[in-house]
């Protein structure tokens, strides 16, 4: 008789159990995770890729940050970009590579 009292007691604490997580469950569908990252691009998409050559501009800043003065190109090829200049009171050339950050070849 005992079995039957304690039998009958666990079933209705399970009962009452799942009763109370009924209505958090439904609850939980309202529920949505939103993330969201603001970094200024509203209406545009942002660089997926670094730049794959060197610029002008920046082999340019390349040779004054290396003390030419006056820097311009002077020509391109898929592998170097040719800057001309003053260095000291000599006219001066410049070789770096053309890949991102204008690396130095030859001064």
């Amino acid at each position: 008789m005992t079995s039957l009292f304690t039998k009958a007691a666990f079933a209705v604490l399970i009962g009452l159990g799942s009763i109370a997580t009924v209505p958090s469950m439904a609850a939980a569908r309202d529920v949505g995770v939103r993330v969201e990252v603001r970094d200024g691009y509203y209406h545009h998409r942002p660089r997926s890729h670094a730049p794959r050559a060197c610029t002008n501009r920046e082999a340019v800043w390349r040779a004054a940050s290396s003390g030419m003065r006056g820097a311009y190109v002077i020509g391109r090829s898929p592998n170097r970009v040719i800057l001309e200049g003053k260095r000291g009171y000599r006219l001066d050339r410049m070789v770096v590579a053309n890949r991102p950050g204008c690396p130095i070849i030859r001064r």
